[in-house]
């Protein structure tokens, strides 16, 4: 079986309200082809600019990008996507390959 590995690219702009502290950010991808769907989550320091996951197998995905404060509270609205893996290892991303979040 063919497997691929994914990396997820964003960019942190200002934006948060006064006084509020991003811990992480916390980059989730989903295989929802797999029953019971599969997931996996990356939290990362806040300016990270990207997040690599390796050894997928092919199907469908989604992803989430959020920021958050230290209870895992997240900022603002997650971004989210859609990706394909199909064999041989081809990415096809739904959206463009740079998200944005915001932080303090």
């Amino acid at each position: 079986m063919s497997q691929a590995i994914v990396t997820i690219a964003y960019s942190d702009v200002a934006g948060f309200p006064a006084g509020s502290v991003v811990d992480h950010v916390a980059v989730s991808i989903t295989n929802t082809t797999d029953s019971p769907p599969v997931s996996s989550t990356q939290n990362v320091a806040p300016g990270t600019g990207t997040v690599t996951f390796p050894n997928l197998d092919p199907g469908s995905y989604t992803y989430s990008i959020s920021a958050q404060d230290a209870s895992n509270s997240v900022y603002g609205t997650a971004v989210t996507g859609t990706f394909t893996i199909s064999a041989p290892a081809t990415v096809t991303l739904s959206i463009p390959a740079t998200a944005t979040v915001a932080t303090a």
